[in-house]
């Protein structure tokens, strides 16, 4: 599991900060960003239309699989160098 992680947010003028307390699990912004551990090696993500799944693979680079339009028409540009 991913034991470093960390969270800011505001209000008014107070920081709320989390950082390393527990396993990180699940972040949802409004209905276009949302962010889950599905596995001790597997995250999905959802950024707008994209589903992107990032596989952890021990030593290694991780593995990113990014299909759009899953979620509605693309909007924007997918550019891969």
């Amino acid at each position: 599991m991913s034991r470093k992680w960390r969270l800011l947010a505001h209000e008014s003028n107070e920081k709320i900060e989390f950082e390393n307390q527990g396993s990180f699990d699940e972040l949802i912004v409004g209905d276009w960003l949302h962010v889950e551990q599905m596995d001790d090696k597997v995250w999905w993500l959802r950024v707008g239309d994209a589903r992107i799944f990032v596989t952890l693979r021990g030593g290694e680079e991780p593995m990113v699989d990014i299909e759009r339009g899953f979620y509605g028409p693309a909007n924007g540009i997918t550019k891969v160098p």
